[in-house]
């Protein structure tokens, strides 16, 4: 990485010469001059210049020595340092005695501007590389990105924990002037700060997107609104703009994440569609809602899919599965249920207290039942079908 550019030495002679009065040139590491006062000297060598680049040290230059040597003139020549390396050197004209003072008040300044110019190249650099991860993890392109890997681990995150993607909308609409690298900064600042072990980006003009590692292992199903609803809060109070913010599902892998921005943005067209008063849409809540919907998400077989596998394995004799087909054809009537069933009332009770524990689904209630069922309608035949062909 260059530290010593000729546009920041440019910007170095301009600063410093607009409070001495003084001619100023800044010079690279070959002692050539690329930035001065008197731009007839740019791109001219300065001997005074290599003399302090030898010694790494301040070289004065007297009337009389500026004589012997080639294109100088009277002053001092200062080495400039950074993270205790030589880059430059600063020369000041004028008497050696005059200019001491102002030149290492203006070596001091120079030093300083580098290090803020590199601490800004760092960020835009690491900035980047959050961009190209996550990217290459949300639309799940790994193999976009060679040094996905390092990336990975610099940003500290791990190839197993649970995480989720929260998808930020920025509702620019009514937004009449806009500086957009400071405001995506804000609020990125705001997420990452509210939500620890997590990375947000910028995707498009519009919108961000957080990388949340989950704090727990058995926080699969947290709620999030509350946080949520304080960020956008805070994006409306200090960065004055409104937003739609959608979560997706939690998951254990990180090369699975995309599954999890996949959920979130349907998640956020549903929730905008049906829901327009509202701006927070946390899946976990509306997931029901969703699974009626149009839309051939695949998202919706995988979970109909893991509830039936949830109970099919611990339902060997497929008591708990003609249980819930039961309960459905004879809406809901628990007496009814158990007269088919040829059954007792308890024993009706714990098959349902049995199903609600494997699968975090009261099937008492008629939307979890709905949803329960649902599973066992389009897995109960591919199952069928898979036994008979054995």
């Amino acid at each position: 990485m260059e530290l010593l550019s000729k546009e920041l030495a440019k910007r170095i002679v301009e600063r410093t010469m607009s409070v001495v009065n003084y001619n100023i040139n800044i010079m690279d590491e070959s002692g050539v001059i690329i930035a001065s006062g008197d731009t007839d000297r740019i791109g001219t060598i300065h001997e005074g210049a290599i003399i302090a680049l030898k010694r790494e040290s301040e070289f004065n230059v007297s009337e009389n020595e500026s004589k012997e040597l080639h294109g100088v003139h009277p002053g001092i020549n200062m080495v400039i340092e950074f993270q205790n390396r030589v880059v430059g050197v600063i020369g000041i004209t004028g008497n050696p005695k005059d200019v001491l003072g102002y030149g290492k008040l203006i070596k001091m300044t120079a030093e300083m501007m580098i290090e803020q110019e590199h601490v800004m190249k760092e960020l835009e650099w690491t900035n980047r590389m959050k961009e190209e991860m996550m990217l290459a993890l949300i639309y799940n392109k790994p193999n976009s990105v060679i040094l996905l890997d390092e990336y990975i681990k610099k940003f500290k995150l791990t190839y197993e924990h649970p995480m989720i993607i929260f998808i930020i909308e920025l509702d620019l609409k009514n937004l009449s002037t806009k500086n957009d690298l400071e405001m995506s900064s804000s609020i990125i600042r705001i997420l990452e700060g509210t939500f620890k072990e997590s990375l947000a980006v910028v995707i498009n003009s519009n919108t961000i997107v957080l990388l949340h590692k989950c704090l727990h292992y058995n926080n699969k199903n947290e709620d999030y609104e509350k946080n949520l609803s304080k960020v956008a809060l805070r994006i409306k109070s200090e960065v004055s703009i409104d937003t739609y913010i959608s979560t997706g599902k939690v998951y254990n892998k990180l090369l699975e994440i995309y599954k999890s921005f996949d959920i979130a943005k349907e998640t956020l067209e549903f929730g905008k569609k049906m829901h327009p008063k509202d701006h927070i849409y946390i899946f976990e809540s509306l997931k029901y809602d969703m699974l009626f919907s149009q839309s051939n998400a695949k998202w919706k077989v995988n979970e109909l899919e893991e509830t039936y596998k949830l109970i099919s394995i611990n339902d060997k004799s497929k008591v708990l599965r003609e249980t819930l087909k039961v309960l459905i054809e004879e809406n809901g009537e628990l007496n009814n249920v158990a007269s088919r069933l040829y059954i007792h009332r308890n024993t009706l009770s714990y098959r349902l207290d049995k199903i609600y524990k494997l699968t975090n689904r009261n099937p008492r209630k008629y939307i979890d039942l709905f949803w329960l069922y649902s599973s066992i309608i389009n897995f109960e035949i591919d199952s069928a079908v898979k036994d008979n062909n054995i």
